[in-house]
């Protein structure tokens, strides 16, 4: 069956770009999921994005063909039971959380087979209050756990080919789920601590570019590829080097969405990032010295508040 109805939770930086490309395709197409206080102030503030106020339905438990899920980790358990009224038998569900977890954590309650790995990558986007801005909004990368694109990837290619959402349908969507969490683990942890905007960690020799916190960065990626090797992920240098060009072409003045939790003073998402690599290293008994002095200082960084 074609994708007609799409529900977005979490109506945050990510949630509400690709929210935007669905509604100015058509408007009843796409509904956000919010309750409570949440839907009252949505309903008062109105949702924005790019300065353009977009007047969307809210969802009311109706069942959704496709439900993409972008809110943080530590909402995760919440959004899960709030989505399953609009779970039919079809659904499809795409998580755009960070982290290399988000899939499991949903099919063990809502059903594995409705999940693709997915991603998204290249949004610079920045969230506050009822807004998001973005100069960059970003390409959804998904694909088969096990490579075996069929029906399921095609229906959602086919959607996204027809609404205009930018994607990248993945042979190896495993690979490319590491790939990112390597960059999660890596810059936005950086960034986070030291509560820098992405020109301070751009290539080497770019203007506003601060070596020390490159290569801190550098350090902290490597020690992922180490645990990617061992869990027979193939991540290499090359990723590295990939990983600072795609920075390159974000919006110098932007903030990792990690650094903006900070700088807000919000809950992160280091249990997804730092400590799911330590624990790994425990389980490989690969010693990780970057990462873990990035999850005590973001745990401590927490705890301030």
């Amino acid at each position: 069956m074609p994708i007609n109805s799409v529900l977005i939770a979490g109506a945050g930086a990510v949630g509400l770009s690709v929210a935007e490309t669905l509604y100015k395709f058509n408007p009843d197409c796409v509904s956000i999921l919010a309750k409570g206080d949440r839907l009252a102030r949505y309903r008062k503030n109105g949702l924005k994005v790019n300065g353009e106020g977009l007047n969307f339905r809210f969802s009311e438990g109706e069942k959704a063909d496709l439900i993409i899920v972008a809110c943080k980790n530590y909402h995760l358990d919440q959004i899960i039971e709030d989505i399953s009224p609009s779970v039919g038998k079809d659904t499809i569900i795409l998580s755009l959380l960070n982290g290399i977890s988000s899939e499991e954590t949903i099919g063990q309650r809502l059903g594995r087979e409705r999940l693709p790995l997915a991603m998204i990558i290249e949004i610079d986007a920045l969230h506050k209050g009822e807004e998001t801005t973005y100069s960059r909004k970003g390409v959804i990368h998904f694909g088969d756990r096990e490579g075996k694109n069929g029906e399921r990837e095609q229906t959602i290619a086919d959607f996204f080919t027809r609404t205009g959402v930018s994607f990248k349908l993945e042979e190896n969507m495993k690979r490319a789920l590491w790939y990112k969490f390597m960059f999660n683990t890596g810059v936005n942890q950086v960034t986070a601590v030291l509560k820098l905007p992405y020109k301070t960690v751009m290539n080497k020799g770019s203007p506003g570019e601060i070596y020390e916190a490159h290569l801190l960065i550098e350090k902290a990626m490597r020690e992922v590829i180490t645990i990617a090797n061992a869990e027979n992920i193939d991540l290499n240098e090359e990723d590295i080097e990939r990983i600072f060009k795609t920075i390159n072409l974000m919006d110098g003045g932007s903030f990792t969405s990690m650094c903006q939790d900070v700088l807000a003073g919000r809950k992160t998402e280091v249990e997804m990032f730092s400590l799911t690599l330590l624990e790994l290293g425990k389980k490989h008994r690969i010693s990780l010295p970057v990462n873990e002095i990035l999850y005590l200082q973001l745990r401590t960084i927490e705890q301030f508040w």
